[in-house]
């Protein structure tokens, strides 16, 4: 019953994500048994077809976790892979999970919270093919237990 009704709030919460038509990529994989190893890169590929170089682009991480996760933040190595190799960009990003008042921070309900942390804007894309984006936890611990689903939402900035 639970792994159902966790299902059910992930597809939900896809399927209202994958309503914008700004949206250019909108991507989770799944953790297996909920507990994220350091050696489980989650690798996402997003095909650029056109570079107009008015678009600018923002970038989030959609994380979903449990609240038997025991830290207040999580943090990631973001890696960049341009379509021709000719660069490779590696960022490290921090998440944070819980407010000040140490309550949860994100949708859900039960022991399931969902968020989108945006981490950048302003984004250009140099060239046309498939960008590989991968995604590593970048913690001390080996295993993170109470992590469900990490994934990658990239969407088009308004035009001001």
């Amino acid at each position: 019953m639970k792994s159902k009704f966790s299902f059910i709030v992930l597809l939900s919460c896809l399927v209202l994500m994958s309503c914008n038509s700004n949206v250019l990529y909108d991507k989770s994989d799944n953790i297996d048994k909920d507990v994220w190893n350091k050696d489980d890169i989650k690798s996402f590929t997003v095909k650029v077809k056109d570079i107009d170089r008015t678009d600018s682009y923002r970038f989030a991480l959609n994380i979903c976790n449990t609240t038997d996760y025991k830290y207040n933040n999580i943090y990631f190595f973001v890696t960049t892979i341009y379509p021709d190799g000719s660069m490779t960009i590696r960022d490290t990003v921090e998440c944070e999970l819980v407010n000040l008042d140490g309550s949860w921070k994100g949708k859900g309900k039960m022991n399931l919270k969902d968020n989108r942390f945006w981490f950048a804007k302003n984004v250009q894309f140099p060239q046309k093919g498939e960008y590989i984006f991968r995604l590593e936890q970048a913690t001390r611990d080996t295993n993170l237990v109470g992590v469900k689903s990490v994934g990658l939402h990239i969407e088009k900035m308004p035009i001001k």
